[in-house]
């Protein structure tokens, strides 16, 4: 019996994500889904991740490879949700900074971003509309399950209030309603 649950968890463990581009999971995933985000290249380290910092990237479309800012390797943040628009509705993106375990880069207006603080944009202009339902839904699953992991405290997940720019969750963002459903 044991070696059969051994067979079958590994089966259902997936490749470690590869090099070449950003991995995604589709809308549909359960919170319990997310778990292969641990799956990387680089295996994270406890410790190594104190801190989730969350912003939109006031664009009214986008995905991983088209909010590339920062330097030459691509996007700056860790994970991306889609709106539907370049990507599926709540669909995560991991980048290869997620899966080399490396710092994110600082959103455009933000001068600096903590070498221990995980990066998630949500694609959207929320200056001018809020975010779709399934974004926010995943978000919520996304950071959860970071803050489980990593131990991370709802005080250490930040949202700026930062007009007209993407480093700041835009005006239309629940902020209050999203930091209530982070895990205590």
């Amino acid at each position: 019996m044991l070696t059969l649950t051994s067979v079958l968890l590994r089966a259902m463990q997936g490749a470690p994500l590869t090099p070449d581009a950003a991995s995604s999971l589709m809308a549909g995933d359960s919170r319990t889904a997310l778990r292969v985000i641990f799956n990387t290249q680089v295996a994270p380290q406890a410790g190594r991740w104190q801190s989730i910092y969350v912003h939109h990237s006031r664009t009214p479309r986008g995905d991983a490879a088209s909010l590339a800012h920062g330097d030459q390797q691509g996007c700056g943040d860790h994970f991306v949700i889609g709106n539907g628009d370049g990507a599926l509705d709540g669909e995560i993106q991991f980048t290869q900074r997620w899966n080399l375990q490396q710092p994110a880069d600082p959103a455009p207006g933000l001068a600096n971003i903590d070498a221990t603080c995980i990066s998630i944009c949500v694609v959207g202009d929320f200056d001018r509309t809020a975010p779709t339902p399934t974004q926010l839904k995943r978000l919520e699953h996304l950071a959860q399950t970071l803050q489980e992991q990593f131990r991370i405290p709802a005080t250490a997940v930040w949202l700026f209030d930062c007009a007209n720019s993407p480093a700041g969750a835009g005006r239309y963002f629940p902020g209050s309603a999203f930091q209530g459903q982070l895990l205590r």
